[in-house]
């Protein structure tokens, strides 16, 4: 969640703007045939780029199946310098982020999950901040989900962390923790002395059965780079992509599967803080968040009942889950490994 600072670092917006001053690695981690559907959607929208990307690595773990229909996608595409680069390793995101970051060359490296679509001007706005903000370390971009059908679109907005998705409501850019994987970039000194993402953190990748482990590799590599570099991430809401959302993850059992690990995580992230920091801080605004939308609710129970109280329900069990994972987390003295 924001902190409230505006325009750290900013250089004069009305200031001429040139795509060429600054280059954009994109990396996109697959690894499922079952999705070839969905990493074909995002590599044409990649190709519909407005500014194109200068440079885009594909990393497919553990099919070859997939690993040669990227490859024959990729020699058709418009982008400069493109390559699929082949892991014979389990599916861990972190890993692949690694592997291309170690490869990349771009003065900004862009991560977007497999199951997104970038907006056409999605290179432009990365580029347009990066040179606006040259003291930015990083930048959330905005989420949407894209529902597989429109019958999805009951569920609360403030809970899309739940889904990879952003809740943020912001005009310009605003001073984030950190980012989600699904679209998030970073200034090359971010990668510099040797930060990587943790290897020991990321899920294995969801299935229908839902969340699988902690997870957290995100706000574990943001909170590293703010505070050895002192730069601040930025939530740019211009900077946009769609999220695809599958139905089995409103499902019930995976979403308290997922509240409850993020719930374990944040336990071991504030173990991992430093007595100075206001580790939870973001935790905390969401949770006023919550209270003002809960409220906001009780209004509209006269006019929309089913609705409100389904709204309600899911805040409600979705925050038990956290707790407990929390509790859990904390009496267990779960640490993050690095």
């Amino acid at each position: 969640m924001a902190d409230g600072r505006f325009g750290v670092g900013a250089v004069d917006a009305a200031s001429a703007f040139e795509p060429s001053r600054c280059s954009v690695s994109l990396v996109v981690p697959c690894y499922s045939l079952e999705r070839a559907a969905d990493i074909l959607s995002l590599l044409d929208s990649v190709d519909r780029q407005t500014v194109p990307v200068d440079e885009l690595l594909v990393v497919v773990q553990k099919s070859e199946p997939l690993f040669d229909l990227v490859r024959q996608r990729l020699s058709s595409m418009r982008v400069s310098e493109s390559r699929a680069i082949y892991l014979d390793a389990e599916p861990r995101v972190s890993m692949a982020r690694n592997h291309a970051v170690r490869q990349s060359r771009g003065d900004v490296v862009a991560f977007v999950d497999d199951d997104a679509v970038l907006a056409e001007n999605w290179c432009t706005e990365t580029k347009r901040f990066y040179t606006q903000y040259p003291d930015a370390a990083g930048v959330a971009g905005a989420i949407l989900p894209l529902w597989d059908t429109l019958s999805m679109a009951w569920f609360p907005r403030e809970l899309y962390w739940m889904l990879s998705c952003t809740y943020w409501r912001s005009d310009t850019p605003q001073v984030v923790r950190n980012g989600y994987g699904a679209n998030m970039s970073f200034r090359r000194v971010a990668f510099e002395n040797g930060r990587l993402f943790s290897e020991a953190l990321g899920i294995s990748g969801w299935g229908s059965t839902g969340w699988h482990g902690v997870g957290g590799e995100e706000p574990e590599f943001s909170r590293r780079v703010t505070r050895q570099t002192g730069r601040h991430i930025y939530f740019v809401s211009d900077i946009i992509v769609w999220h695809r959302v599958r139905r089995y993850r409103l499902a019930l059992s995976a979403l308290m599967r997922r509240a409850y690990w993020e719930g374990r995580f944040k336990a071991a992230f504030r173990r991992e803080g430093e007595r100075s920091e206001r580790t939870l801080e973001t935790e905390r605004r969401l949770l006023e968040l919550l209270l003002r939308s809960g409220l906001k609710r009780l209004w509209s129970v006269a006019s929309e009942p089913r609705l409100a109280l389904r709204q309600q329900g899911i805040v409600c069990v979705s925050l038990a889950c956290v707790g407990a994972g929390f509790i859990e987390g904390t009496a267990r003295r779960t640490r993050i490994r690095h």
